[in-house]
């Protein structure tokens, strides 16, 4: 239900791509609930790194010992007012 699909984030970052703040396991626990509609608990996400620059990333997703989902995460730059 959850492999492949993608999971977009909007942030405000500079000029280079630098987010301010850092994407957690929390924020992307929140983004499945909300988006595909699935309780995932952050301790079940591993991001590999820190998420600070915008860009594509694929993350893992350990639903079981064994078993484990691959998901694309997709964080794009917020136009500032």
């Amino acid at each position: 239900k959850i492999t492949n699909k993608t999971l977009k984030f909007n942030k405000e970052s500079k000029e280079n791509g630098e987010l301010y703040g850092s994407i957690k396991p929390k924020e992307v626990s929140n983004a499945f609930r909300e988006i595909l509609k699935v309780e995932i608990n952050p301790s079940q996400i591993d991001l590999r790194q820190e998420i600070t620059q915008t860009g594509k990333y694929l993350i893992n997703v350990n639903l079981h010992a064994e078993v484990t989902a691959r998901v694309n995460l997709q964080v794009d730059k917020i136009d500032s007012i």
